[in-house]
């Protein structure tokens, strides 16, 4: 009976600790943040996670706020409304010369040989043939942005001279898309899914920007954020990795998604092509000294950021 007893004794010491610890992770509270996106088609894998339970499943409660514009995100992320947010390359630069204390912790699109993110259009029905053409020819952009950046690296590659590069101030996308459309403007830069919608209103398109490799999309956090939860960081990354591969595998698993969250057009919402994404992953460091190079050339940043005072790799899966 002894024996019996010590047995016992020992197996439920052994079992015990497993039992608590099983209760412990049951109940720990998930890791909660505040994230910040826009309808942008690139921002799709933040939007994916979202709704099919990807975050939930790391053991994070993020809460995913969509913004109208990019300034409105941009806005909340310095004031501390939100932990993270969704950006171009150009854009948290800027912010961290304006003594923003934030991060670029990865990269997660970048524009291909067979893929694009911008393009520079004319209207239906123009003349111009060519780049070249549209010298002194003001193209609506939204200044020192990402569109901005592409539209100048591109008309300098076609041989424009810098001084005849002409810009007109278009923040509202949406607004430049319906002036182009109807004549008044002559030229404009469009994102997708807008650039393809244009095309089949039958605007032109000039130039876009693949191959450029430098109009990438990326995922900041701020630095407070960031080394207070480190562990939050990695796991959502982890969360968005899955579902670029859940996007890769079965794109029409969310088509719907797309369509709601990323605003598609109606009349592309059956057609438009679903984008692939790659494992996250450290933008260049060559495309982060040009950006950084043409925003000091702009007089937006008193200096140049050297990539490691804007790119955090540690928190990469």
């Amino acid at each position: 009976m002894r024996f019996l007893v010590r047995k016992i004794y020992f197996l439920v010491m052994l079992i015990v600790p497993y039992l608590v610890l099983s209760v412990e992770i049951g109940q720990a509270e998930p890791l909660k943040m505040k994230f910040g996106s826009i309808p942008a088609i690139q921002s799709l894998p933040i939007f994916v996670a979202e709704e099919k339970g990807l975050f939930q499943k790391e053991g994070l409660d993020v809460d995913v706020l969509s913004f109208n514009t990019a300034a409105e995100k941009d806005i909340a992320l310095a004031s501390g409304g939100i932990d993270g947010c969704f950006a171009d390359l150009v854009t948290p630069m800027a912010m961290k010369g304006n003594g923003q204390e934030i991060a670029i912790v990865a990269k997660n699109y970048d524009t291909r040989t067979d893929r694009r993110m911008f393009a520079i259009m004319t209207k239906p029905n123009s003349t111009y043939g060519s780049l070249a053409e549209l010298a002194n020819v003001p193209i609506a952009i939204s200044s020192n942005s990402v569109v901005d950046y592409a539209s100048e690296r591109l008309m300098r590659q076609a041989g424009t001279p810098k001084e005849k590069y002409a810009t007109i101030e278009s923040k509202n996308i949406g607004l430049r898309f319906q002036m182009l459309i109807t004549g008044q403007l002559e030229a404009a830069a469009l994102p997708e899914p807008l650039l393809t919608a244009a095309l089949e209103k039958g605007a032109g398109s000039l130039a876009d920007d693949s191959g450029l490799g430098e109009t990438q999309t990326v995922i900041v956090f701020s630095n407070k954020f960031a080394k207070s939860n480190p562990e939050a960081v990695k796991r959502f990354l982890v969360a968005v990795n899955k579902a670029n591969e859940l996007i890769a595998s079965d794109p029409d698993s969310v088509r719907s998604i797309m369509v709601e969250k990323n605003r598609l057009p109606a009349h592309l919402k059956d057609t438009f092509r679903v984008p692939v994404f790659m494992p996250v992953q450290a933008p260049d460091v060559e495309s982060v000294q040009n950006i950084s190079k043409w925003l000091h050339e702009r007089g937006i940043l008193k200096s140049e950021i050297p990539y490691e005072k804007i790119v955090d790799v540690q928190f990469l899966p």
